[in-house]
């Protein structure tokens, strides 16, 4: 080739060379803040919820959360053949309610599940390492800036076994979360774009069709069955993917299985 094509690429490897440690840092920088985006959304669709509990406490609100929870304690002291063979005589007065036909118990048995969890593993302690109150340095400063749903970073984190109450009345909380970082999952298997994702999950982390049926204290069915929802919605298309993802479909039918069990609008959406 001609000698001034040869300083072309000469001068082209040089400035390619000359980029590449910056090009590093921007990527590694963008990285770090669709992190902080994934993590605050998350967060914030955990701490949205919590305003019931905060303002009131640990109460079970509305009809039919009232009769999930009372269902729920019903478990838990008598376990799942009595439960699932309980004629309720204080429910649909005076005929009674036969609960273990006329029931979805997915939710009741996942409070209880929980609940039977934390009492195996008691109560665990965690000792924060020092470097990372770096981090927390960072957040009270975006706190200073008037971010809203910005956490705070503990010394010690306890982890200690709760109440069925307390566990019925955190579910949506917990389970707000979950269904935010799945939607954020299933937008990224349609679109295949991590910020097309990150934003799909502080959305749902906020809409109000969703937050007004996942509420501290909100033990309704809805609040765990659109995590279950969206969950067998991203499983499906990502078993999809390609021919050797089909394993994945045995999740996504269980994930399905979960939302029927749950809730009884879980497999009409599905399908």
């Amino acid at each position: 080739p001609p000698l001034s094509h040869c300083a072309d690429m000469s001068d082209s490897g040089g400035l390619g060379a000359l980029l590449w440690l910056p090009r590093q840092i921007f990527k590694a920088g963008v990285i770090l803040i669709q992190v902080a985006l994934l993590v605050w959304f998350c967060y914030a669709a955990y701490d949205i919820r919590l305003y019931p509990i905060k303002d009131f406490g640990m109460i079970i609100h509305e009809f039919d959360p009232w009769f999930n929870y009372r269902a729920t304690e019903y478990l838990a002291e008598n376990g799942l053949e009595k439960f699932f063979k309980w004629y309720d005589y204080e429910s649909w007065y005076p005929l009674g309610r036969p609960v273990g036909t006329t029931i979805y118990p997915g939710m009741q048995m996942t409070a209880v599940a929980i609940w039977e969890a934390m009492k195996k593993v008691g109560t665990v302690t965690i000792t924060v390492p020092s470097p990372v109150f770096v981090i927390d340095l960072v957040l009270a400063q975006m706190r200073s800036l008037g971010l809203s749903y910005v956490p705070t970073i503990p010394s010690v984190i306890s982890i200690v076994p709760m109440s069925v109450n307390d566990i019925c009345c955190m579910m949506p909380p917990w389970f707000g979360s979950i269904a935010s970082m799945f939607t954020g999952l299933l937008a990224y298997e349609i679109s295949r774009s991590v910020n097309a994702a990150i934003m799909t999950t502080g959305i749902m982390a906020v809409i109000p069709a969703h937050l007004m049926r996942s509420v501290g204290g909100e033990f309704d069915n809805e609040a765990v069955a659109v995590a279950a929802i969206v969950s067998t919605f991203w499983l499906w298309l990502r078993s999809v993917r390609t021919p050797s993802s089909w394993p994945i479909g045995i999740f996504a039918g269980a994930s399905y299985a979960y939302a029927a069990a749950v809730w009884g609008g879980g497999p009409v959406f599905v399908l």
